[in-house]
């Protein structure tokens, strides 16, 4: 007896800048596997110090329940960007303050007919929303990689903590990008609560957007492209 499987996904390249640090998803490994890797994101995130060890443990816990709804919703890579803002190019004078963004990047199911429709099928369904009460702008694209909708939002986070009410506004931004001949669609999502910063991470998202590419690696002679640690290939997810 046989069943019927969907065609593999097409590979998919993007580039991120080296600010990134990608944080384990561990798709198709098991808990333990995504535990140990997480463990080693967290040493390298805060060191090695034995009094940090409840802030490793904190971030151990907080990424690993975060995990498995990311991977849920059909992402493929998740990363936090740390940002030195200000002070000189060369590093004669310090940065005037530290900036934080989370990227992810994530495949979703969708009839793509043609990624041109699809794209004006999206730009009118966030127009919508935008209109019925959303704070968003909207707009189309075009990348190397075909046509998009790059959607601008914020929102605004509250807590409850035992001095009062804490809240916190954030920036995101996204790109909307269909695959050229599947029915997907590719969204990058950049998130930072250092509203200050919109328009550092409007740029750096776009130039993210600019290195997607659908496909293999163009072969340059009788070797592939370099797959560094900043390039992230997906042949299957």
């Amino acid at each position: 007896m046989t069943s019927e499987q969907s065609p593999p996904p097409a590979a998919l390249h993007f580039q991120v800048p080296s600010e990134f640090h990608e944080v384990p998803l561990a798709i198709g490994a098991d808990q333990d596997a995504l535990y140990a890797d997480l463990r080693r994101f967290a040493r390298d995130y805060w060191g090695e110090q034995e009094e940090l060890e409840p802030l490793r443990a904190l971030t151990e816990a907080m990424y690993a329940a975060n995990a498995d709804q990311l991977v849920a919703g059909g992402a493929i890579y998740n990363a936090l960007g740390i940002f030195s803002m200000g002070g000189s190019p060369e590093g004669s004078e310090p940065p005037e303050r530290i900036s934080r963004a989370t990227l992810t990047i994530s495949v979703r199911e969708m009839e793509n007919p043609d990624p041109c429709l699809t794209t004006a099928g999206i730009l009118e369904t966030l127009d919508n929303a935008s209109e019925n009460g959303e704070a968003a702008e909207v707009l189309p694209i075009d990348l190397p990689a075909g046509p998009a909708v790059v959607r601008v939002a914020g929102s605004r986070a509250t807590w409850d903590l035992p001095e009062g009410e804490h809240e916190r506004f954030f920036v995101h931004v996204e790109v909307w990008l269909p695959f050229p001949g599947e029915d997907r669609l590719l969204l990058l999502s950049l998130s930072t609560p250092d509203t200050q910063d919109f328009q550092h991470y409007q740029a750096v998202l776009a130039d993210i957007a600019d290195t997607v590419a659908f496909g293999e690696p163009e072969v340059n002679g009788s070797r592939t492209a370099d797959a560094a640690s900043a390039i992230s290939p997906f042949a299957s997810y």
